[in-house]
Parts: C-alpha cells; sequence; structure tokens
C-alpha cells in the first residue's frame, strides 16, 4: 500500500490530473501485501482513469474525452469484476488479470506514450498513458522537444477558456469570422462573459482573491489596470513580452508592468492630441495647417497666452476650450513623478499649474462657467450649439482627446461637422484611455490563457486586419508602419493623423501610472474644483487634498 501511495503522489507531481481536487476511486483491492486500484479523475476536459498495481514498476493513465465516460465507466467496471474475480495473488497472475486490464485500456485507446524515470527506493517507475482519439489529435506535434511531464500536463489541461471583459471589443476580437480568436484557433473553446465597466471590479475582484470561479483572461480598463497589474493575482507574461518586445511600443508594455515583470498587454495605443475645428482656425489665427496650429499650442505656457489672445481676438464668442476639464490629462502627462513616491504623497510641479491655470481660465472666463465633460453643454460646442449662462452663443475652438475620442466622441457626437476638423500634437505628451488584457495566475491552461494574450495583443495579421476595419492605432510597431504610409480620414479632411499618432506615442511616458492614481485623482479633482470655484485658497486646498489622500489612504 506504501508503494501505491508513492505512485499515486508521483502522478501528481507528474501533473497528470490538472490539478484535481480529489480522485474517485472505482476499487482498491488488496492482494496479499499488495493493492490493485482504479481511480478517475475528471476536473478538466479531458480526463483520466488510473490503473495501477503495487507490484509493478508502472502506472497505466487512460486520457480521455467527456462524451466517453459511459464507455470507461464499463472498462472501469469490467477491470473490477476481473479484479474481484480471484482471491489471491497467485490467482491474478495465474490468469493474467494486469494484461487483461491493459488489453480493455489499449482496445479503447490504442495511442501509447511511455517513460522511465528514477524515484528514489522505488527505482524506476514506468508512467504509461494511453490517448483516445477525440482526446488528442495524433497528427499534433505537441511532443517533439518536450519531457514527459510537461506532454501529459499539456494533454490533460482543458482546452476551454473563461474570458471576461467590460468591453464588446474584446468580443469582437473572438468572434470576427475571418481573423477572430476562434477562427484562428479552433480547437479551443471560449466562455465569454460581459459585465459593465462600473460593475467589472466588483464581479472580479472576489474571484480572484478567493480562486473560485475565476476566468482565465480578462480585459482590464486604464482607469483599473494599474490596480490588479499590482495586486500578486496576475500571470506573469515575462516569456511573452521576450518574444514580442521588439515590436510593441513601450508605453503601455510598462503600464502593464510591475517590479520588473509584465502582467498586462494592449492591443492599442491612446496618445493624446488636441483636435480642432479648421472652420474656426481660419476664422481667427488665418490658417487650419495643423502645422501653423501647433505652433500657436506648443507648450503649456504658449497654450494659456494663446487661449487669452483667442478671447480677444473673437471679443469672447470663442474659447479655446469649453472646460477646464479639457486640461487634465495634458499637464498630467507633463509630470516627472507619479503621485506616490516611497510610499509618500508627491505633488508634481505640473499639478501645482494646474491647478492655478484652473484658476486663470475661471477667473478670466477663459472656458465656459458650469461646463464639465461628458455634459451636454461639452457636446454641445462640438456642433456650435453651446450657450453660455447668459444665453449668448459660444464657439469651442479645441477639444483634448486620444483616437478613441475621434471615433467614438467627435464622430458620434458631431457627424456634421465632418471634414471641419484636424489633429495636432497640442502642448504636452499624454495618453488618456486604452484597453490591456492579463490572465489569472491560477489558470489551469497557462499556455492558451498566454496565446490568446498574444494573438490580441500582438500578432501581426490580426493586428492588421482589426486595424483596418475599427481604424485603431494599435501597439504593434509593424502593423503601425503598414498602416500610416498612406492613411487618410474624411473627418479630418483626408488628414493622416495615424501616422501623427504612431509618433506621439513615443513620447508617452508609462512608467508614472499606479495602481492608488484613481483614487488619488479623484481627490485632486475636488481640491482643485474648490479652488478654482474660490471656496478655498490654494494653501487651504493643499492641505485639504493632503489630509484627505492621508485620512482614506494613509499616504
Amino acid at each position: 500500500m506504501k508503494r501505491l501511495f508513492f505512485i499515486l503522489c508521483l502522478l501528481c507531481s507528474f501533473s497528470l490530473y490538472a490539478a484535481p481536487k480529489k480522485n474517485n476511486t472505482v476499487f482498491e483491492e488488496k492482494l496479499g501485501q499488495e493493492t490493485v486500484g482504479f481511480y478517475f479523475s475528471s476536473e478538466s476536459n479531458i480526463r483520466t482513469a488510473i490503473f495501477t498495481d503495487s507490484m509493478k514498476a508502472e502506472v497505466n493513465v487512460l486520457l480521455y474525452d467527456s462524451s466517453e465516460f459511459q464507455k470507461v465507466k464499463e472498462i472501469a467496471f469490467e477491470s473490477k469484476v476481473l479484479v474481484k474475480s480471484v482471491n489471491s495473488r497467485a490467482q491474478y497472475e495465474s490468469k493474467n488479470i494486469y494484461q487483461e486490464i491493459l488489453k480493455k485500456f489499449k482496445a479503447f485507446a490504442p495511442t501509447t506514450k511511455e517513460e522511465l524515470d528514477f524515484y528514489g527506493d522505488f527505482g524506476f517507475v514506468r508512467i504509461r498513458y494511453f490517448i483516445t482519439q477525440t482526446a488528442y489529435n495524433t497528427n499534433k506535434t505537441i511532443f517533439q522537444g518536450m519531457s514527459t511531464s510537461d506532454a501529459i500536463s499539456e494533454l490533460t489541461a482543458s482546452q476551454e477558456l473563461s474570458v471576461w471583459s467590460f468591453t464588446d471589443e474584446i468580443k469582437g476580437f473572438l468572434n470576427k469570422e475571418k481573423y477572430g480568436y476562434k477562427a484562428t484557433h479552433p480547437d479551443i473553446e471560449l466562455k465569454y462573459s460581459f459585465t459593465p465597466t462600473d460593475q467589472f471590479p466588483s464581479k472580479l475582484d472576489p474571484v480572484l482573491a478567493s480562486g473560485i470561479g475565476a476566468p482565465d483572461v480578462f480585459g482590464l480598463e486604464d482607469a483599473f489596470v494599474r490596480k490588479y497589474v499590482e495586486s500578486g493575482y496576475l500571470l506573469e507574461l515575462d516569456d511573452l513580452y521576450a518574444e514580442v518586445k521588439d515590436k510593441m511600443n513601450d508605453y503601455p508594455m510598462k503600464v502593464g508592468s510591475y517590479n520588473g515583470h509584465v502582467y498586462a498587454m494592449s492591443w492599442d495605443v491612446e496618445p493624446g492630441a488636441v483636435f480642432y475645428h479648421r472652420s474656426l482656425a481660419k476664422k481667427y489665427w488665418g490658417t487650419d495647417d495643423p502645422v501653423e496650429v501647433q505652433k500657436k499650442l506648443s507648450d503649456l505656457d504658449t497654450f494659456l497666452a494663446t487661449a487669452r489672445e483667442l478671447k480677444k481676438l473673437s471679443r469672447g464668442k470663442c474659447r479655446i476650450v469649453s472646460t477646464t476639464g479639457d486640461l487634465f490629462m495634458p499637464y498630467k502627462g507633463a509630470r516627472k513623478q507619479p503621485w506616490v513616491v516611497n510610499d509618500r504623497l508627491v505633488i508634481d510641479p505640473a499639478m501645482e499649474k494646474y491647478m492655478e491655470v484652473c484658476k486663470i481660465f475661471e477667473d478670466e472666463k477663459l472656458a465656459v462657467s458650469g461646463v464639465s465633460q461628458w455634459s451636454e453643454s461639452w457636446f454641445a460646442g462640438m456642433n456650435g450649439t453651446l450657450r453660455d449662462e447668459t444665453g449668448a452663443d459660444i464657439e469651442v475652438m479645441c477639444y483634448f482627446l486620444p483616437p478613441w475620442g475621434l471615433h467614438y466622441v467627435l464622430k458620434t457626437n458631431a457627424p456634421r461637422t465632418s471634414g471641419d476638423w484636424a489633429m495636432c500634437a497640442g502642448p504636452a505628451p499624454y495618453r488618456w484611455g486604452g484597453t490591456w488584457i492579463g490572465a489569472y495566475k491560477g489558470t489551469k491552461n497557462p499556455k492558451a490563457a498566454k496565446e490568446l494574450i498574444r494573438y490580441i495583443a500582438t500578432d501581426d495579421k490580426f493586428l492588421e486586419a482589426m486595424a483596418k476595419d475599427s481604424g485603431y492605432v494599435v501597439s504593434n510597431i509593424n502593423v503601425q508602419k503598414k498602416i500610416k504610409k498612406n492613411f487618410s480620414e474624411p473627418f479630418l479632411a483626408g488628414q493622416n493623423h495615424y501616422a501623427q499618432f504612431c509618433e506621439m506615442a513615443k513620447g508617452v511616458d508609462g512608467s508614472l501610472t499606479q495602481g492608488t492614481d484613481l483614487q488619488i485623482e479623484a481627490l485632486w479633482t475636488e481640491a482643485v474644483t474648490a479652488y478654482q470655484l474660490g471656496e478655498k485658497t490654494k494653501a487651504e486646498a493643499l492641505t485639504y487634498f493632503k489630509e484627505w489622500v492621508y485620512n482614506t489612504m494613509g499616504l
């Protein structure tokens, strides 16, 4: 029995059961001092049946598909009858019961693999396993260059992946008819689940913490990607990153990395730009040429001077932006330090400057009082229908937006203005948004999970087809080079914004992103608003912010 127990432990060490929670014993029959046993394990789609005799230096494993379970049950029952038909070791040997049971294995699953390994006092133990045609396509070359343990682990790993997302774009990537993941990976069964963004972390957090019901692969929004990258729940992707790093933009990888390891990858880059009305630029600046307009917005100080000039030229009718909220991302992008350094709160000079500029814009009415991002008034400025608090018509020159802002904000909310827009880099490199994809560290199928991530986030053919369909500025530099050559955007009057976004992505710093950003920035916005509206002095607002961060976050 001691030898049998050892052999079963040996099987577990070889990962034969895809980490089963328990073995179901069909029978354990004692014949003298030795034991003959038959066991089931069915934690994955590829199930295992184990037949062993503690007198033998081998263990026989039958790999079969779940659809074949009834037939394997019959083999198990027939094996039990054979063993029960004898009452001594001598009878067992004389009737060749062991070989009779192996014949049943071989008849059902003729493909056989085996290897000898040395294990301490027990010497060599032969691990022999039989594979059904449905459990494993023998035309595959999975065993070439693999150890037996790796090969068995590969076979017994579930070929099913659960994928969770907060965005429908991942569903599209999986299901695209010609180039989607399902079309190119027919052997993998996918279970997809969608949850709205505001509910997604609440659904994901408990299953990652407990390991019960956790998805294999999941999307991560920019607002909370770092929370999970820093959580310790994600699968390391270092080997995958090493294969693709030379063709991928740098900043998304930095966002998806923590303590020297990569945990999430992104298929897109979202550098921020300034989109402006061509007609208004011609009216007040005499040109709509992006090169010339960029000169008027070349840095943050020049941008402020131009905002004052524009209000004066238009006699208050045209504002450079509708809300100071549009300025947050470029000032954030101008930082040299993150919010937290050595577990201490840091307020970068660029953030203090942002606070001061918001006050200037409010006091000098360089923006429109009461307008906030995503409000009706904010969208109205895109269409030329914005009115201020007095009811006067107001023109808005610029909007700070990334690539998705073109497709899902401007095009969607201001379709009649198509052709009246252009784009330039603006006063400071920044990024806004994006989606990453990672895997649970406890996934039973890490190889398949990494392959899904590799395909969606890095594959040349997939990303080229996807980018041409959607207009995404992808993070794959090889694909960028192909697409940007002759790109033309009708909404921007034929401008090749794609080439410019690819260039701008090089200047974005992804190393300043931290998991605490979202919470800190919500508190920062409250403090800035209090100062901007005159509710607090700058000193009071800063003190209020620091105390609030310390009391709520301990920083």
